[in-house]
């Protein structure tokens, strides 16, 4: 039987992790260097911050100056904290590199957003995979008030997550050239049959109660239905997959559009003819259009323009409503997505 003691052992021999030249150069890349002290921006009570070095707070101030050396110093300052942290909060075996990872992104976060953290608690499940996505969910600031996605947030969770999950070479790394992943694994591949009949989507099967278990099957079934509504939204054509109603308001737009250009063709091709009458008389006279014919044209030109004219009001008014009709399916649609959201 294994004595608590020996796992204690074993979690003071992972969490007195230093932190390795790896993970010094991402903190030190993201976080750029500055000689002289530069203004962050004011926090939500007024009070204004500075920085200096590698992203150093603690003691900076304006006017305050540092070497690259002095700075490499207070970057190793700051970090020490945060591998007590590691090592007081962090439950499971950390390698070098997954030790590095949450060094630089607790140097971003902060130590308390790091101890309420998704990343902190699948850590103490033993879930290092999750733990891992939960790290790439720390790539929004507030900007003007709003809550933004950031470009170099966005960049920064990718660097750590993918440093997180590299192997070292201590560890076994199970060969994956033989294997291929499965083509359930991208929720876009579906059947014929799925895609063509309708209703493609049975949202009452994925309304189910907070509290009941479901089983791997029905999570995945659930994923996949929220991954394809998601698609459906974006109006992405490439990726839009819609039923047979939103189907048949689609031909009937197309179908519309290319009556009223008709339409429209000919009343510039009628005042082609007559503008051709007019500035040259007896030229369209081999064509069958001779003084008779133009006669008659003029006589019934109000008719006839009031005919094309009515036909193309009325198929763009068709369009339209046709339009209406698809934006109202949408809108609907994304109701029903909202509900599984919220059920789920």
């Amino acid at each position: 039987m294994l004595d608590i003691s020996d796992l204690r052992g074993v979690q003071g021999e992972f969490s007195t992790m230093k932190t390795g030249q790896t993970g010094l150069n991402l903190i030190k890349a993201y976080e750029g260097l500055r000689l002289t002290a530069q203004a962050e921006p004011a926090l939500p009570d007024g009070e204004r911050l500075w920085s200096v070095g590698y992203g150093h707070r603690k003691t900076a101030a304006q006017g305050m100056t540092v070497t690259e050396k002095e700075a490499a110093r207070l970057l190793a300052d700051d970090i020490g904290p945060i591998e007590g942290l590691i090592q007081s909060t962090v439950r499971c075996p950390l390698n070098q590199n997954e030790h590095d990872a949450l060094v630089s992104l607790i140097f971003n976060i902060g130590e308390e957003n790091f101890r309420r953290s998704t990343v902190l608690a699948k850590l103490n499940d033993g879930d290092k995979l999750a733990a891992a996505d939960a790290i790439e969910r720390w790539s929004r600031a507030r900007v003007d008030g709003r809550l933004v996605k950031l470009d170099g947030l966005v960049r920064r969770r990718a660097a750590e997550k993918s440093l997180f999950l590299m192997p070292t070479d201590a560890e076994l790394v199970v060969p994956t050239s033989e294997i291929s992943p499965a083509a359930e694994c991208d929720g876009a591949i579906r059947e014929a049959a799925e895609v063509t009949n309708a209703p493609l989507f049975d949202f009452d099967a994925f309304r189910r109660s907070r509290d009941k278990n479901l089983t791997p099957e029905e999570r995945e079934m659930r994923l996949q239905a929220l991954f394809h509504a998601q698609q459906a939204l974006t109006g992405d054509p490439s990726k839009m997959i819609i039923s047979k109603a939103e189907e048949r308001e689609d031909i009937g737009v197309t179908i519309g559009a290319a009556v009223a250009g008709l339409m429209i063709l000919f009343v510039i091709g009628l005042s082609g003819v007559l503008l051709i009458d007019q500035s040259w008389p007896g030229l369209l006279t081999p064509l069958g259009l001779d003084a008779a014919m133009m006669d008659r044209v003029h006589a019934e030109l109000p008719l006839w323009l009031m005919g094309a004219g009515g036909v193309a009001f009325y198929f763009i008014a068709y369009v339209i409503a046709k339009r209406a009709s698809r934006h109202s399916m949408k809108r609907r649609r994304a109701v029903e997505v909202a509900r599984v959201y919220g059920r789920s």
